[in-house]
């Protein structure tokens, strides 16, 4: 699961006093080894399955993600953090005291950062590197890998699922050389009015930086759409706002959603009936496009701020804002009892899973997703600008 999702869910599902207690222990566990790997091992008991690009961070370096600045390392290990079970308290104090000679690489014998004691206990037993597991991870990733191979070069190839079109003979009439061209013309595959857009088709999928997919650039979700710009068997190369693009795989995606769009004023007036707008002021329409800081201005500051490479989410109590470029674009409720079937009353699913559905206006798009191990969902209104 990449990082920002890793993140939001834990925002979403932990107390803002739970949250705030992770965030002194790891600024505390910073300010004495300076290292992400030993301060993972602190609270979860064990090490980061990949090292970090920059292991040694400092408490200023911390507190300043915290309040915004975006830092590569810091980002990975948050989101590394916050998947893993955390240790008790009282679990970490006893970890400390029986290995304090091995907290920090960055510690150095004759400058240390306070006075330590050898310990007398025995030395702790080495742990045993997990290679049961990893085999298992790799195993399950190539047959990922072979399933999506075949599935988007044989299944889902658009060689294969195109429609043929059509072409009704004469009968016993010898065609001319002109005929046979205008046939051959009208063989070729036609575009449909919205062939250019995809949806992503799956919970969440994986948009990259480069052709190759090897970076990570953004966490689309379910019903999200984007302008194709260029593709081919497996990947498609997609405009996420305006100057930015990426490649998504097909096999995550569909063209093909059901029914129209409904009008904007009936989506907005089930968004007032059905979901809490207790919050809102004007009107839901007055909230798209406000900046951070006439949110501010409305709210006061927010419970919690998170940035990724893409947008900024900043938390209110059980509804959360994403900004793009400074400008509200979408509105998350965070915690609703809002199934499938209630949003089918709003108008027929266009574009729906057992854990998700869309429902799109002329101008917004109405998403919902189910919250694993709860009876709770998320919805979004979000902008639609396709």
């Amino acid at each position: 699961m990449h990082r920002s999702l890793q993140a939001l869910q834990y925002y979403t599902s932990h107390s803002e006093e739970e949250i705030t207690r992770l965030h002194e222990r790891i600024r505390s566990s910073l300010a004495s080894t300076e290292s992400l790997t030993d301060t993972m091992i602190r609270l979860t008991g064990d090490a980061p399955l990949i090292p970090f690009k920059q292991d040694t961070v400092t408490v200023d370096e911390w507190q300043n993600f915290l309040a915004g600045k975006h830092h590569e390392s810091l980002a990975d290990f948050y989101g590394a953090i916050v998947a893993r079970p955390i240790l008790k308290e009282d679990r970490i104090e006893q970890d400390i005291s029986e290995t304090p000679s091995s907290l920090s690489r960055t510690q150095r014998p004759d400058a240390p950062r306070r006075h330590q004691t050898k310990p007398t206990a025995a030395p702790r037993t080495k742990r045993k590197f997990p290679w049961g597991w990893i085999a298992l991870l790799i195993l399950c990733f190539l047959l990922g890998a072979g399933g999506t191979y075949v599935y988007s070069n044989y299944l889902a190839s658009p060689k294969s699922s195109a429609p043929d079109a059509t072409v009704e003979q004469p009968v016993a009439v010898e065609e001319s050389t002109e005929d046979q061209d205008d046939q051959k013309a009208d063989d070729q595959p036609k575009a449909e009015p919205e062939a250019n857009i995809l949806y992503v088709n799956t919970r969440n999928s994986n948009i990259y930086r480069d052709e190759a997919l090897t970076e990570e650039l953004y966490e689309a979700d379910f019903g999200d759409g984007y302008r194709i710009l260029e593709t081919s068997d497996s990947i498609s190369k997609v405009e996420l706002t305006d100057g930015v693009t990426g490649y998504i795989k097909n096999a995550d995606t569909t063209k093909k959603i059901k029914g129209d769009a409904i009008a904007d004023e009936t989506l907005l007036t089930w968004v007032n009936d059905n979901l809490d707008t207790s919050f809102v002021t004007g009107t839901l329409i007055d909230l798209i496009g406000k900046s951070d800081e006439e949110l501010n201005t409305l709210y006061g500051e927010p419970d919690r701020t998170y940035p990724d490479e893409l947008n900024t989410y900043l938390f209110y109590g059980n509804h959360f804002f994403t900004l793009y470029d400074d400008r509200v674009i979408a509105i998350d409720w965070s915690e609703t009892n809002i199934t499938n079937d209630t949003l089918a009353t709003l108008a027929p699913l266009q574009l729906e899973s057992d854990t998700a559905s869309l429902v799109m206006s002329n101008s917004y798009r109405l998403q919902r997703f189910a919250k694993d191990g709860t009876d709770f969902s998320r919805v979004r209104l979000a902008e639609q600008n396709l």
